[in-house]
């Protein structure tokens, strides 16, 4: 359960308005993807200095003694400004350390993520898993007192300036099944560890890593035998809020930019904001937007209440609205914008492209619709 108080969440949102407002115009944000590839090391430095790493971990583990609620204030700030550094990735890796109660080069890592020096990725998408965290083809094999990890996983955010990516494998079960998962520490410049990074299309990094048959240890096993899928899923919950909140701050901004706009452009002599239709049009992406946000509100409250399988459901519920939601506020905004909006020199596509990358991420709408489907069915 979280010790920050409001006067403290209200605190660390502010320091990341100023953040975004001060280091983190559009154009720095241009900036930072040409020189540093969306991820300087100024800016990752503020980020622990500011408290913003140690915001959901113990004060043993030097951390603030939040809990990922706490985190979402965070989230919408980047949301409004695009901040393409490796918030989430980063915080993905570094909650399942804490979760697994790591211990020795595990728990060193964990530390030196949270004071800003370190950073790790969580490898968990796979070519046919959809989202689906707990779909793990990728093999752990015996070898000796080891292990030998072979695969591919694909999508992996943020991974350019990591030392170490978290790996879910199996060593037993059928490709679905919840037994069976083991989660392994992993050094990325490893022998048979291949990794092939790409710019994504809304400015974060992305990479496929593939697993050669790499050697590990029984100590870079982060959980009991078989047992990772209680903690995957826990984090692939809390990802899943995390987004949203982004997503929130992104919808926020652009019904603010798209009602700014309409109200200075003009068609025949009349402002565009001055038509009755398109006023419907903006009504109804203030709609949008503040129905998830007080859905997103709804579950934080229930949250730290719920157990696992309690929270994967709300998440579901979350990423299911988002997908309708962020699809409609993103192409009105477009669409009132006309042909400048998805140029490069405006922002409004870059937003658009970043809404729509959260819609894919984790699990589309449709693959929540259907788990939650399932589970009614149950």
């Amino acid at each position: 359960m979280s010790t920050l108080n409001q006067e403290t969440r209200s605190m660390l949102e502010d320091s990341v308005n100023r953040f975004v407002q001060g280091e983190y115009t559009f154009d720095d944000r241009k900036r930072n993807q040409k020189e540093h590839q969306g991820q300087s090391p100024n800016h990752w430095q503020t980020f622990a200095e500011m408290g913003w790493l140690a915001i959901p971990f113990t004060e043993d583990q030097g951390g603030l003694g939040g809990d990922i609620t706490d985190t979402l204030g965070v989230m919408k700030g980047f949301g409004r400004g695009l901040v393409t550094e490796p918030y989430l990735g980063v915080l993905t890796a570094a909650r399942l350390l804490a979760l697994a109660e790591a211990q020795g080069e595990g728990a060193e890592l964990l530390a030196g993520i949270i004071s800003g020096a370190r950073q790790a990725v969580f490898a968990c998408e796979e070519p046919q898993s959809r989202g689906n965290p707990l779909a793990v083809e990728t093999r752990a094999e015996p070898d000796g007192s080891g292990f030998r990890l072979s695969g591919e996983k694909n999508a992996v955010i943020h991974s350019l300036n990591a030392s170490h990516v978290l790996v879910s494998a199996r060593s037993d079960g059928d490709y679905t099944d919840h037994e069976g998962i083991d989660l392994f520490l992993v050094e990325l410049d490893s022998p048979g560890v291949e990794v092939t990074g790409y710019p994504m299309i809304d400015g974060h990094q992305g990479a496929n890593i593939r697993f050669d048959g790499v050697a590990v240890s029984a100590a870079q096993r982060l959980t009991e035998e078989g047992e990772a899928a209680g903690v995957i899923l826990q984090v692939h919950s809390e990802s899943l809020l995390m987004l949203t909140a982004e997503a929130v701050g992104i919808m926020e901004t652009l019904v603010k930019k798209t009602v700014a706009y309409t109200r200075t452009r003009k068609q025949f002599g009349v402002a565009l904001a001055e038509f009755q239709v398109l006023q419907h049009r903006m009504a109804e992406m203030y709609i949008e937007t503040t129905s998830l946000a007080n859905l997103l509100t709804q579950t934080a409250h229930r949250w730290t209440g719920a157990d696992v399988h309690q929270q994967a459901i709300l998440a579901s519920k979350l990423k299911a609205r988002l997908g309708q939601a962020a699809r409609y506020v993103g192409q009105q905004a477009i669409q009132l914008h006309g042909g400048i909006g998805m140029t490069d020199e405006l922002d409004i596509g870059h937003y658009f492209k970043r809404l729509t990358s959260i819609e894919l991420q984790l699990g589309n709408a449709e693959w929540h619709r259907k788990r939650l489907w399932r589970e009614h069915a149950a």
